[in-house]
Formats: structure tokens, C-alpha cells, sequence
């Protein structure tokens, strides 16, 4: 038998306890039976073991192995900047490790926030006497003592209870106070559902009671939705997989070049020694250093400017799955609406009709009566005072206080400029059953009773209804008309009170004053937001705790496209199978659902193949919104909900989530072009080392200045490129694909082959130009003037950095021309631009700088010779994406 439906004796008999409550010796030895009442997750966390786990990954592994091969070559060459290169790699491994692992620290707080929701001291009547304990010392059979403002700490049956409301959000989501009576409700068959059942997490927000405990911990509804959200397991975003996918490829290139050019070294008689240097540095030059710690940045600086669009991202790598979302589950009241509950329409029963300007929760609005009589204005006044006086919200000093659906009324009062003259005497409050409220009271020393609530349920109640020419019988022609005016309403999706009055304490045989027909109004900006949604290839799926009818007509009402309306109870008797299979065909609405629910349809979209985005805010919702790929909770809601998710909206909003998804595409084809931008540098790194190894040319490159392009000259303009801003298509494109690689064909093809080898022609054309233009003959391998050589290797270098900041600016747009983009828009990537010609200054005239990087003062009348290939670097690129973008347009058009 289920214990809240025991009588008070059995109960008490099957939890050995008694109202006195417990001793002290029973208590001790059901704290060892039972555990202290404590949320625990499900292992503790070793933070060190987390930070070192940083270090493990696969490319921090892959440059920590360039870190070292440096100074195995430093080992055998000295002098040649190796030694530099491997501490300035282990630099920027420690600095990425730092910053992620802080990240995720920062992120990980969902069970510590349950813990906050606990309260730690709570009142108990143990021997006989009331003790205030420690939370944690409560146990199975305790008996606890409620007051309003106390938190609970456990689940209990009510043994008492006098006008007990509990606040039962924290659980279910539900912001109006709950009643909690001595006797649950006939059709509960879970705990949850239990009126006479107190729960662990909640509050109380009025009344009195005691109550037998019946479990601690984590057996509490409380205990198992922490249970629940700390053993789902969040996969890796698709920019962790991305990560890990360019490591291997790079790494493979990296051991694929050394070990062809190893055995290449040694069957030209270079030796194996020298052939095993060369391989070293050609690896070490494969490994692009600045690449992570610029993706890094780059989300950094991205998951700035989504705050600044009131969306604040917890996990940076969630910020690119945002670019791969496909769906978003989202909640109606709130996100799709204001959550500002306006009165907009009233039908009196001596039937004028009444539509009253403003929205929310402003006292600015007029009445517009159609049918209007000469006492008219009375029966309104009448009307809004019942509605007033039997509300418990109120506006102190213009701030709403209250429950939404009340405020929406005590808002409506204040417009028609009514005075506040109730005394109130007694309440029979809402309930779930009941679906209707009454408050007893004093009007000028005249005494009434006002009620509101369900139009059939005060409809059976009323036998009499107010006209213009008095109070009439409530007949059923009479009845007819009031419901024909409830059906109008409801069409509307309207949510709909009648209002009813009687002179004496009584809910039967009342007057019909009429009905309020209220409206949480649409956002006006997300009729908007989900065109651009449908443009982008996203669609919206509506998941509400209101009724079908009410959230197909909002839906239709903010042109959300939708096939069908699927309930709660429905949902819960589909098998996955089945609800996958109708997600795969059609997009439905899911109205009165509960979490688990929620749960059900997040797993049956991503069985689909699908990118989910979902909308949460109770504690309720945690489960789902770590499930989710991108979980995102409302400013608005617990603390639990925001430590689970990926993303806070911090206005509820959900243009946010649009605003967040652009964001997150944007950062992918940033990314995108950041990394072609990087790899193209790779190649007039490689390429010198490769030439000078089998021609009879000096060295045009060394191994300092490759770590002065990755570090110094590419670092800046690749973290530009990643804070461009969104391109003018970029929600007409389709979701960025799951399985879509950031290091595809099109990156290696214009990276490495394109731009990498106009970059390495024109770092190779500067270097032997310069060289023959001072004399030097074919086959001097070693030049005798080390001036003259570090100049001809400055020469090297500028021709690799200038056609890179020419790259830099072609490489702002993946499709489009720069021409078509705003020259001053990216202040960040002019800012490198001047950042790198300053660094270019230092190495031609700071000593210091040369020293280190081995460069030369190069005179201005040499210069001429890096003209050329910036400007073809320019030209072909632009060419190239004029021709691609012209011709996918032709085939999307044919």
C-alpha cells in the first residue's frame, strides 16, 4: 500500500513512530540504517585528476610531441631556435589546459546547486519536544514541524495541515502555490501526485502543518531527479569530435612527411642522423601551434558577444554546436510569450462585450464596450472589483506581485481606476479538484462573496446571472449564451475565468457577473524568429504544460508550422519506436507534459539523427536539459536548471535562441576560416625546409622564425578572422551537419594547395631573388657573411607574412568578395594588421628581436621584390570564390 493513502495509525505503526516523534537512541540507529539525508552525486569528482586529463587529450598530446621532438633536434643542432620553439609549444599547451579545464570547473556545479535548495536547519518533534536539527540529521519517521517560510527537507505525509501552500516549482515547474490536504486525491497513484504529500526541495509559502517523514535523500522525488540528471552522460559536442578528427589527420600528415622524408634523407647520402634531424623539423613545422590556443580564443570571444545577445554559454566547445542545431524544443510561456498574462476581452452576462487596451502588467489602458447601456459602467465596475477582491496578486509601487493569471486582473482594476475597499474575512482557496476560488469579505459594510474560476465548474454553481434590469434566473437559455460566448473565447485561445458573486458565504446558488477572457501575449518578435528559423533549416517544436487547444491557437497565432497536437498522456503511451517514427515524418506540438515526457521526446529526436536544442527551467527539467545537445534554461528559472544546461537565456527570450544559433554557426565557418587561414602558413614552412634539404641552397628558413609566423604574425589575424561577424546568408544556409568536418576537402584544397602554394612561392621567390641579387651562385651552400644569409632568411620570412596578410582579408568571407563587405566592420582584424606590421618593423630594425629570431635589416630598395605575391594571392582568391559562388547559385536555380 501506497503510504500517503494509509489512515494516520497505520501510517505511524508502519514507520515505528508515534506524533511524539522518535528517540534519540532510534534516531541513531536509523541514521546508520538510513544515511545521513544528503543529495550526493554519484562520485566525487577529482578535481586534479580533471585538470591533468587536459593534458591528455589528443592535440594537446600531438604538440606536446612537437614539444619534445624540439629539443631533440636542439639536443643535436643547437643554436637553431628548437630549444625556443619546444618551451614556447609547452607555453601554449598549459595555457589551453588552464583555461578549459576553468571552463568546465566553472560548469560543473549541477548537484551542488541541488544542495543550495536544501535547507539545513529544520524543526522536529522528537521525545516530545520540538529541536531545531541539522537537515542531514533527519530520518524515516521523524515528524516534522511547518511554518510559512520554512524549506522542507525530506518527503512526508501530512498529519496536520491548517491552509498549508506549498511552492512545488522547484519540482515541477508549477509557479502557483500548491494546497496540501489531510487526504490525497482519489486518482493519485505516484507520490508526486499526492496532495497530502510534502516534498523535499520545496517551500512553504503559507499555513501551518506536521508531518510524518516517510524518506531521506536520495529516495525523495528530490533525491531521484539528481539521480537521474547526474547518471546522464552528455556526449562530445561536434567541435570536440573536430578537434580530435584534425589531430589525427594532422598528426598522420606530420609522421606521413617526416617518414618520407627520412628514408629520402638517407638514400641521398645525408645520413641518418641528419636525415633524423630533418624529419624531426619537418614534423615540428607540420604541427600548427596556434591553432588551438586560437580556437579557444575564438569561442571565448564568441560566447562575449552571444551575452551581449542575452544568451551566456557555460561550455565554450557548445558554442559551435549551436551552428549544428536542427531542432528546438522550446516551452510556450515565457520564451514564445511574455509571461505577462493581460485581460483582454470581458463578456457580461447583461451582455455588452469589452475590449481593453495595453498589454501586461501597465495600468495604462481604455474599455471599449460594444453593446453598451446606461448602467453599463456599473456592471463593469462590479465585475473588476469581483475580479479584485478575490485575487491574492497586487501592485506595490508599480511592481507586480502575484501569480499572472490574478495579476492580469488586479492590472485591469487598476486601469478602470478602482479603489481598494475590501476587508477580507475568509478564502477557499483554488484547487486542482475544486478549479475555482471564493474570498469572503466586507464591501462598505456590506458583506459578499466573490468567486472566479472554471466557466462549466461556477456555470453548475450559479442560479441566477446580473442584467441590465436586475438579477435574473440563470435558465438554460441564459446558460446558452454564456457558453456560446465561452466557445468564442476559447477559439482564441484565450484563457478564460467566470466571475461570480453571492451576499452570503456560500459557493452555491451564486450570480453570474461573466467572463474575463485572458491572453499571455505572443512576443512580437518571434513570429520573426522562427521564419528565420525555417529559412535556416531549423524547425520549432512547441512542448507546453497548457492545454491543446490554447497552445495550437498561440501556435498559430506566432506562425509555428506544426502538423498535428499530441498530449502528455498520449506521449506517455507511445513506445520509441513509434514516437520516432512520427518525429521522422511530421513536426507536433506536445501540450500538458511532464519532464520525464520531455525526456522521451528528446531522445526520440536525436535517434533521428537530429541536433536537439531544449528549453527548461524547473529542477524538473535537468534530466533533459543534460541530455540535450545544447540544454538551454531560463534566467528566470532554478538554479538546478542553470547549472544542467549548456546556455542561459538571460531574458527568457526566444530570439535568443536564434540570436545564439547564428552565433554558433558563424563561429563555425569562422573557425572554418582560421584554420585554412593557419594551414595555408604551413606550407612556406615546409616547403623551404624541404628544398634546402635537396637542393644546393643555403637555408632559407629556420626553425625560430617558423614559430615567429605560427606565433607571432598568424596568431592575431587567425583570432580577427574568428570574431567576424555574421555573413549575410548564414541562416538561409542549412545546419551545419553532424558529421560535416571543420578540416575537409575544400580547407586542405585552398589551404595547403591553393593559398599555401602561391605563400610558398613567394617566401621562396623573395629568398633566392634576394640572394642573386647580391651575387649569390647557384650551389654556395654556406654563405660566408651571417648578415647576408639572415637577411636572405628575413627576406624568407616577409614573403611568407606579407601574402599571409593579404590571405587574412580573402579569407574574411568563405563565398562572398570582400568588396561586399564592410572594410571597418572587424576592428580586431585591423588591429592585427597594424599588430604585425609593428612586428615586422622590430625584426628589420630591433636588435634584440633579431638576435633571438635571427633577421637582418633589409634596405627599402629590396622590398619591391614581396610586392607581386600578396596581390596574387588577393586576386586568385577572390576569383576562386566568385566562380564557386556562381556556380552553386546556378545550381540551386537549375
Amino acid at each position: 500500500m501506497l503510504p500517503f493513502k494509509l489512515s494516520h495509525e497505520t501510517l505511524l505503526h508502519q514507520f515505528r513512530t508515534q506524533r511524539e516523534g522518535l528517540s534519540s537512541s532510534e534516531v541513531s540507529k536509523r541514521l546508520n540504517e538510513f544515511g545521513k539525508n544528503l543529495i550526493k552525486t554519484k562520485k566525487e569528482k577529482n578535481y586534479v585528476h580533471e585538470y591533468f586529463k587536459q593534458y591528455i587529450e589528443f592535440f594537446p598530446i600531438l604538440l606536446e610531441l612537437a614539444g619534445i621532438l624540439a629539443f631533440v633536434a636542439h639536443h643535436y643542432q643547437p643554436n637553431e631556435g628548437n630549444n625556443i620553439l619546444g618551451f614556447a609549444i609547452f607555453g601554449a599547451v598549459f595555457i589551453n589546459a588552464t583555461f578549459t579545464f576553468w571552463q568546465n570547473f566553472k560548469a560543473d556545479k549541477a548537484m551542488e546547486a541541488l544542495l543550495k535548495l536544501m535547507p539545513t536547519i529544520i524543526k522536529v518533534r522528537r521525545e516530545g519536544t520540538l529541536q531545531e536539527i541539522d537537515a542531514s540529521e533527519i530520518v524515516p519517521g521523524d515528524i516534522i514541524v511547518l511554518e510559512e517560510g520554512d524549506k522542507i527537507a525530506a518527503d512526508a505525509v501530512l498529519l496536520e495541515a491548517s491552509e498549508l501552500y506549498i511552492n512545488t516549482s522547484s519540482l515541477n515547474g508549477e509557479s502557483k502555490p500548491s494546497k496540501r490536504e489531510l487526504h490525497p486525491n482519489t486518482d493519485a497513484n505516484r507520490a508526486i501526485e499526492a496532495k497530502n504529500m510534502v516534498f523535499a526541495g520545496t517551500s512553504v509559502v503559507s499555513g501551518s502543518g506536521e508531518a510524518v517523514v516517510i524518506s531521506t535523500a536520495m529516495a525523495t522525488e528530490f533525491g531521484k531527479i539528481a539521480t537521474m540528471t547526474g547518471t546522464i552522460e552528455k556526449g562530445l559536442t561536434p567541435l570536440e569530435k573536430e578537434v580530435i578528427n584534425m589531430t589525427k589527420i594532422l598528426t598522420a600528415l606530420a609522421l606521413f612527411a617526416g617518414v618520407i622524408f627520412f628514408i629520402l634523407g638517407v638514400f641521398s647520402d645525408k645520413g641518418i642522423l641528419i636525415a633524423a634531424i630533418f624529419a624531426l623539423s619537418l614534423i615540428v613545422a607540420n604541427v600548427p601551434e596556434g591553432l588551438l590556443p586560437t580556437i579557444t580564443l575564438s569561442l571565448s570571444l564568441a560566447s562575449q558577444r552571444m551575452a551581449r545577445r542575452n544568451a551566456l554559454i557555460k561550455n565554450l566547445a557548445s558554442v559551435q554546436t549551436l551552428g549544428s542545431v536542427t531542432t528546438i524544443c522550446t516551452d510556450k510561456t515565457g520564451t514564445l510569450t511574455k509571461n505577462e498574462m493581460t485581460l483582454q476581452e470581458i463578456y457580461l452576462t447583461s451582455g455588452e462585450e469589452i475590449s481593453i487596451s495595453g498589454s501586461g502588467y501597465t495600468t495604462q489602458g481604455d474599455f471599449t464596450i460594444i453593446n453598451e447601456k446606461e448602467n453599463s459602467k456599473e456592471i463593469l465596475k462590479d465585475f473588476l472589483e469581483a475580479c479584485w477582491f478575490n485575487s491574492r496578486a497586487t501592485i506595490e509601487e508599480d511592481q507586480p506581485i502575484g501569480d499572472p493569471t490574478e495579476l492580469a486582473l488586479v492590472v485591469a482594476a487598476h486601469k478602470y481606476n478602482l479603489t481598494y475597499r475590501f476587508n477580507k474575512m475568509a478564502e477557499n482557496p483554488f484547487t486542482s479538484e475544486r478549479k475555482m476560488m471564493s474570498t469572503f469579505g466586507q464591501v462598505d459594510s456590506k458583506e459578499l462573496l466573490f468567486v472566479k474560476g472554471a466557466a462549466e465548474i461556477v456555470f453548475e454553481k450559479c442560479s441566477h446571472y446580473k442584467s441590465s434590469d436586475g438579477v435574473k434566473p440563470f435558465d438554460q437559455n441564459a446558460q446558452q449564451v454564456m457558453e456560446q460566448a465561452l466557445e468564442k473565447f476559447e477559439n482564441k485561445a484565450y484563457r478564460v475565468l467566470a466571475i461570480a458573486i453571492n451576499d452570503k458565504n456560500d459557493e452555491e446558488n451564486l450570480t453570474l457577473l461573466g467572463l474575463s477572457a485572458i491572453m499571455d501575449v505572443a512576443r512580437p518578435e518571434v513570429k520573426e524568429a522562427l521564419e528565420t528559423c525555417y529559412s535556416a533549416g531549423i524547425r520549432t517544436i512547441m512542448i507546453t504544460g497548457d492545454n491543446p487547444n490554447t497552445a495550437a491557437a498561440i501556435a498559430k497565432q506566432i506562425g509555428l508550422r506544426f502538423d498535428g497536437v499530441i498530449s502528455g498522456d498520449e506521449a506517455a503511451k507511445l513506445s520509441h519506436k513509434e514516437l520516432q517514427k512520427l518525429l521522422l515524418e511530421k513536426t507536433y506540438i506536445f501540450a500538458r507534459m511532464a519532464s520525464n515526457q520531455k525526456l522521451k521526446v528528446a531522445d526520440a529526436l536525436q535517434a533521428n539523427g537530429e541536433v536537439v536544442a531544449m528549453t527548461g527551467d524547473g529542477v524538473n527539467d535537468a534530466p533533459v536539459l543534460k541530455r540535450a545537445d545544447i540544454g538551454i534554461s531560463m534566467g528566470s528559472g532554478t538554479d538546478v536548471a542553470k547549472e544542467a544546461s549548456d546556455m542561459v537565456l538571460l531574458d527568457d527570450n526566444f530570439n535568443s535562441i536564434v540570436a545564439a544559433i547564428e552565433e554558433g554557426r558563424t563561429v563555425y565557418f569562422n573557425i572554418k576560416k582560421f584554420v585554412t587561414y593557419i594551414l595555408s602558413s604551413n606550407v612556406p614552412e615546409i616547403v623551404p625546409y624541404i628544398l634546402s634539404f635537396f637542393l644546393k641552397i643555403p637555408n632559407p628558413l629556420s626553425v625560430i622564425q617558423i614559430l615567429s609566423i605560427d606565433l607571432g604574425s598568424d596568431m592575431l589575424p587567425g583570432l580577427a578572422l574568428g570574431s567576424e561577424k555574421p555573413e549575410k546568408n548564414i541562416m538561409k544556409r542549412p545546419p551545419v551537419g553532424k558529421n560535416e568536418k571543420i578540416l575537409d576537402w575544400e580547407v586542405f584544397k585552398r589551404g595547403y594547395f591553393f593559398v599555401g602554394i602561391i605563400e610558398a612561392s613567394a617566401a621562396m621567390f623573395a629568398f633566392i631573388t634576394f640572394l642573386l641579387a647580391h651575387g649569390w651562385q647557384y650551389g654556395e651552400v654556406h654563405l660566408n657573411d651571417p648578415v647576408f644569409h639572415a637577411q636572405a632568411m628575413t627576406m624568407t620570412l616577409l614573403g611568407a607574412v606579407t601574402s599571409q596578410l593579404a590571405n587574412v582579408w580573402t579569407m574574411r568571407s568563405w563565398d562572398f568578395n570582400i568588396w561586399s563587405m564592410s572594410l571597418t566592420s572587424n576592428k580586431m582584424l585591423i588591429f592585427s594588421n597594424v599588430a604585425v606590421f609593428v612586428w615586422i618593423w622590430a625584426m628589420l630594425n630591433v636588435t634584440a628581436i633579431q638576435k633571438i629570431f635571427n633577421t637582418a635589416y633589409i634596405p627599402l630598395a629590396d622590398l619591391w621584390i614581396l610586392v607581386p605575391f600578396p596581390l596574387l594571392v588577393l586576386i586568385s582568391h577572390e576569383t576562386y570564390k566568385y566562380v564557386k559562388l556562381r556556380k552553386t547559385q546556378l545550381t540551386s536555380v537549375s
